[in-house]
C-alpha cells in the first residue's frame, strides 16, 4: 500500500512540475506592420516581428525597389523607448545613451528585376556582432539588444546602389558603410543618410540611403 502511495505522489508530483513549465512558459508575441517609403509614408509592403525573452525575429516583404539594387536590412532597437525624447529618432541612436539605441545588420539582399525585396533575420540578446557603431567610430556605444519584449524596433532597408563584385559585394550585403563614398539624406540633415524624396534613392555607385521603415511599438 505504502509502495502504491508513493508512486501516486511521485506522479502527482510530475503533473504539477509539468502544469506548472506550461503554465510558466512566456508566449511569443507577434506584431505586424506596414512598410512604408521614409519620405512620404507611402506603404510598399508589411513586416512581422516576433518577440521571445531570448531575442526577436523579423520577417520584411517591400516591393518597389531598384533593380538590381545590394539593399540591407537593419534593426534599429531603442531598449529603453520611454527615454527617448520626443520620439525615438536618430539624435537619440547617437547621442541620447538613456535610450539605450542601437543599429544592427539583420540581412542583405540584391533586388530582382521585379523590384521586390525579402528578408528574414534574427537578433538574439546580447548580440553586438552586427552593431554599426564600431563602422561610424563609436566602438563603445554597442549594446546590442537587451529588453526584447520592451524595445521600440524598426526595420530599415538601407540601400547601397548598383550591386558590385566580390568582396565589394560582400561589404554591401553585411556592413552599413560596404560600398558608400556619398550618404544622400534629409534636407535638414544634409548626409544623413535618410532619403528625402526619390531624388535620394541611390542610382550611381558609391551612392548610399535608407529608404524603407517598419516601426513596431512595444
Amino acid at each position: 500500500m505504502r509502495r502504491r502511495s508513493t508512486a501516486m505522489a511521485l506522479a502527482g508530483i510530475l503533473i504539477l512540475t509539468v502544469g506548472a513549465g506550461t503554465t510558466l512558459a512566456t508566449p511569443a508575441a507577434r506584431s505586424t506592420q506596414p512598410v512604408v517609403q521614409v519620405w512620404d509614408g507611402s506603404e510598399v509592403g508589411t513586416s512581422t516581428l516576433v518577440r521571445t525573452d531570448n531575442g526577436i525575429s523579423a520577417s520584411f516583404h517591400s516591393s518597389g525597389l531598384p533593380a538590381g539594387q545590394a539593399v540591407t536590412l537593419w534593426f534599429v532597437v531603442f531598449n529603453n523607448p520611454s527615454a527617448c525624447t520626443g520620439g525615438c529618432g536618430l539624435d537619440d541612436i547617437l547621442f541620447n545613451g538613456a535610450a539605450g539605441g542601437d543599429f544592427l545588420v539583420g540581412a542583405g539582399n540584391v533586388v530582382g528585376g521585379s523590384g521586390t525585396a525579402n528578408f528574414g533575420g534574427h537578433l538574439a540578446v546580447g548580440d553586438i556582432t552586427g552593431s554599426a557603431f564600431p563602422e561610424i567610430g563609436m566602438p563603445g556605444r554597442s549594446i546590442g539588444l537587451t529588453n526584447p519584449r520592451g524595445a521600440q524596433v524598426g526595420l530599415l532597408v538601407h540601400s547601397h546602389g548598383p550591386k558590385l563584385t566580390g568582396e565589394a559585394l560582400v561589404a554591401q550585403l553585411t556592413s552599413f558603410t560596404g560600398g558608400c563614398t556619398v550618404f544622400l539624406g534629409d534636407l535638414e540633415l544634409p548626409g544623413s543618410g535618410i532619403a528625402d524624396g526619390p531624388e535620394d534613392v541611390p542610382d550611381a555607385v558609391g551612392e548610399c540611403s535608407t529608404i524603407l521603415a517598419s516601426i513596431h511599438m512595444p
